[in-house]
């Protein structure tokens, strides 16, 4: 009869910010010199409530309300944050240059004890082509090298984990009033999610600006990673968050931009990208370990069943949840190892750790059998320009990762026969009779769900056309003359038009392949 939700907030904020910079040139020598102060704090408080059952749109107010179905419930919050900070930039002969900062912070969000943390920076540059023997080089406009170092810090977690709290319970009502509970065991110690991040570099430019290159090789520490400590029921919780793990991402990065031919009429630049990055964990918490402990929990549930030849018919079951091991990657896929389908039986064949053969897929085998991280990915594309047309397209690509192929384990594999059509392979592509070669298992298992195996990791490597853009600007001499206009431009755009993908893009399955294209016409008076 029906409902009626009713929510009502509001926040106050302020922000203040005060600098002094000092800016100074003696001779050859360049001096920048900043500090500064700001201050931030806000505050917000909101009530909700649901109610159900009324006897017309036009009597909607809560008073004619049935039942209260939610009962008003309020959230308020408030933070506070200073911080303090200092800058220099230096120059000598605009050859030698150095950048430095340091950062005092403070943040309500944080234990007592661990409110305030130092950050800090620093990078050291040279400009090789502004030495004097380098300037009769005609070749070459820019050759700079750089490295830089620093701290950043972050919050991670919601407030009450490092502030203890207390929840009201407005259902709940004593003699003394209401109940209240805590909401979470604060952590007085619960400090800043810190990343160490270096970075060296190399910018260059060759014939006239014509060629541009730079190049970066960077390497990352995570440190105090905020996570989930276990901690016996008997607390009343069972985990509590600290400052545990470690994750390390290291890589380097690369761009190319170049004129290939420019005149009158013709201009012709090409540019691409590529970068590589590595992540490892270094270091995993107590909670980490339990989730592996429960992912394995999951999966036991339907590896019992169909140890008696049942399944639970959950689609779940088939999909590789991520675990966390240390010297492995964030970005790793967790399945058994497959041996592919047996000939004789039609049941797949697994690999065990331990280098045993089982045709029973067990949890506990679980290893790492892919990384959806690539090996190098980024984009390259062309702009070219005759006279008033111009032509924009843009690439991107990927290699050297792997990827789960989800649909042909849900559209193949565990495809539901009886309950519609299906795709062809479900026939041609399966065992049916002893000696078959086959991708897929026994015909007669679809009903047994297919738990996550390496069977379906494959190798994913692409290039997609990202956007492709085609204009014609006409002439500003005759607009303004005949149109009173100062720009005339149409346009037409595209996106995803081109797809080579070494996973077969099974699409259509659920809705139509299609392409965009977008026409547009930019005036401007």
């Amino acid at each position: 009869s029906g409902e009626l939700h009713t929510t009502d907030g509001n926040s106050f904020g302020w922000d203040m910010q005060a600098t002094l910079s000092y800016n100074r040139t003696i001779n050859k020598h360049n001096i920048n010199f900043l500090a500064g102060i700001n201050q931030r704090a806000t505050k917000s408080e909101s009530i909700r409530a649901e109610y159900r059952g009324f006897p017309s749109g036009a009597l909607s107010s809560p008073n004619y309300a049935e039942d209260i179905y939610e009962k008003p419930t309020s959230y308020e919050n408030s933070t506070r944050l200073v911080g303090f900070l200092a800058s220099l930039n230096y120059s000598f002969d605009n050859i030698y240059l150095l950048d430095a900062s340091v950062r005092w912070d403070g943040s309500s969000e944080f234990g007592s004890d661990k409110r305030f943390a130092p950050f800090g920076s620093f990078g050291v540059g040279i400009n090789i082509h502004n030495y004097e023997f380098m300037k009769n080089w005609g070749k070459l406009n820019l050759l700079k090298i750089r490295g830089t170092y620093g701290e950043t810090g972050k919050v991670n977690f919601p407030a009450y984990a490092a502030t203890t709290m207390y929840e009201t319970l407005f259902d709940e009502w004593y003699a003394t009033g209401y109940g209240a509970v805590l909401k979470a065991l604060g952590n007085k110690d619960l400090t800043w999610e810190k990343t160490d991040k270096f970075n060296i570099g190399v910018e260059t430019q060759f014939f006239d600006r014509r060629l541009t290159v730079e190049a970066d090789y960077y390497y990352e520490k995570t440190i105090d990673l905020v996570n989930d400590v276990s901690l016996s029921n008997t607390s009343g919780f069972s985990t509590y968050k600290s400052n545990m793990g470690e994750v390390m991402n290291k890589g380097f990065e690369l761009t190319v931009r170049t004129d290939v031919y420019r005149n009158r009429d013709w201009i012709v630049a090409l540019w691409g990208n590529m970068a590589h990055n590595t992540n490892k964990i270094l270091k995993i918490s107590d909670s980490q370990k339990a989730y592996n402990q429960r992912v394995a929990e999951f999966y036991k549930k339907e590896q019992d069943a169909q140890n008696i030849n049942y399944s639970l018919k959950d689609a779940n079951y088939s999909v590789p949840i991520a675990q966390y091991e240390e010297g492995q990657s964030l970005t790793s896929i967790w399945a058994v190892k497959s041996l592919g389908i047996d000939p004789t039986t039609g049941k797949e064949i697994y690999l065990n750790r331990d280098g045993t053969v089982s045709d029973k897929w067990d949890a506990t085998q679980e290893v790492v059998v892919g990384n959806t991280e690539p090996k190098f990915n980024g984009a390259f594309g062309v702009n070219l320009t005759y006279r008033e047309w111009s032509l924009f397209a843009s690439f991107l690509y990927e290699w050297g990762g792997q990827e789960y192929n989800q649909t042909l384990v849900d559209r193949v594999e565990n495809a539901a026969i009886e309950r519609g059509n299906v795709d062809l392979r479900v026939l041609t592509d399966r065992w049916q009779k002893p000696g078959d070669v086959a991708q897929f298992k026994n015909i007669k298992d679809s009903k047994l769900t297919t738990l996550p195996t390496s069977r379906f990791v494959q190798d994913k490597s692409y290039i997609r056309l990202s956007a492709l853009t085609l204009s014609y600007d006409f002439k500003r001499e005759w607009i303004r003359k005949y149109l009173g206009m100062n720009m005339l431009r149409l346009e037409a755009s595209s996106s995803d038009f081109i797809n080579w993908n070494s996973i077969r893009q099974e699409r259509g399955l659920s809705y139509p392949k299609s392409w965009k294209v977008n026409f547009s016409i930019k005036a401007q008076f």
